[in-house]
């Protein structure tokens, strides 16, 4: 009676070369460990234990989008009615910062002129509301392209790196570090910095990022922009079991980039995001008081 031997076997691929396996090899214990997984969803779908996934109808605004004012096509009144028109109650606002040149972004100056406009859209809005934000830049130095004092007026305010993508991984690590503990930060956008079939995520601990984003309270957002998708689903799982509170976002450029949500909530649920995880689940009165009035952080649920 014959026996399977457990002595490394030759594979041969489709180019001709070899490579050696044998039982007990990583791919056998990666293997055995994704079927403990499914195993582990099946028996909680069996008692009933499943959570409810996030789902579109549950959004119920956008933390992150442009206008004319910046690299956007249309005005505050255009975007803002169409994102009304698809369900939402509310839209942040959030054009580039001023050292993003090729984005037209903002000055102080015209950063306060678009608050002036925001203020009186509002006082005719009815039931919709637009957030006053920023896409603020980390600039390469690891400092923020506003001081504090902008900052503590704005409602919303993102950070992000759009320059020196070849940084070593601990530099650019340590600007995202630095950005997380600006009390100020509100959230991180496109954390990666992935551009799918175009650009490679830059070299990033995201293992430390989302220690830090889990201490200090700032929300990671998952970049619903088909060729973003960023946060991906792995880390979007990692959120959840840190608690850190994430927001699924547009970035929309054009009305018609609001139409990529659906995007953004797959990646959420691939990750096993609940609608209690999203931050624009929430209705605006409880994000606000989430946010609170004198920080740029979140509390818990």
């Amino acid at each position: 009676m014959s026996t399977a031997s457990s002595a490394p076997k030759t594979i041969h691929g489709s180019a001709g070369q070899k490579r050696r396996t044998s039982i007990g090899c990583w791919d056998c214990r990666s293997f055995h460990r994704n079927c403990e997984k499914t195993a582990a969803r099946w028996r909680r779908a069996l008692t009933g234990a499943l959570p409810r996934l996030v789902t579109a109808e549950d959004i119920r605004g956008d933390l992150h989008v442009h206008s004319r004012w910046s690299d956007g096509m249309h005005s505050l009144d255009k975007v803002a009615a169409a994102a009304r028109k698809r369900g939402l109650a509310y839209i942040a606002l959030t054009d580039h910062s001023r050292s993003l040149g090729v984005t037209r972004g903002l000055t102080i100056e015209r950063l306060m002129e678009q608050r002036e406009e925001i203020t009186a859209f509002n006082r005719n809005s009815g039931d919709f509301r637009v957030l006053h934000g920023t896409e603020m830049d980390i600039l390469p130095d690891g400092s923020l392209d506003f001081p504090d004092e902008v900052l503590k007026e704005l409602d919303f305010v993102i950070a992000s790196i759009h320059s020196a993508f070849k940084q070593p991984r601990e530099q650019i690590t340590a600007r995202m570090v630095a950005a997380m503990r600006n009390p100020w930060v509100t959230m991180i956008a496109h954390p990666t910095g992935r551009v799918l079939g175009e650009r490679e995520a830059y070299e990033i601990d995201m293992d430390d990022v989302l220690r830090v984003a889990a201490e200090t309270g700032t929300a990671m957002e998952i970049n619903a922009y088909p060729l973003r998708l960023d946060i991906n689903d792995r880390q979007a799982r990692r959120t959840k079991e840190l608690g850190i509170p994430v927001a699924i976002n547009t970035d929309a450029h054009v009305i018609t980039n609001f139409d990529f949500l659906p995007y953004g909530v797959a990646t959420a649920r691939r990750g096993w995001l609940e609608k209690v995880d999203v931050l624009n689940a929430l209705e605006l009165p409880e994000l606000l008081r989430r946010k609170g009035r004198n920080s740029g952080k979140f509390g818990g649920h």
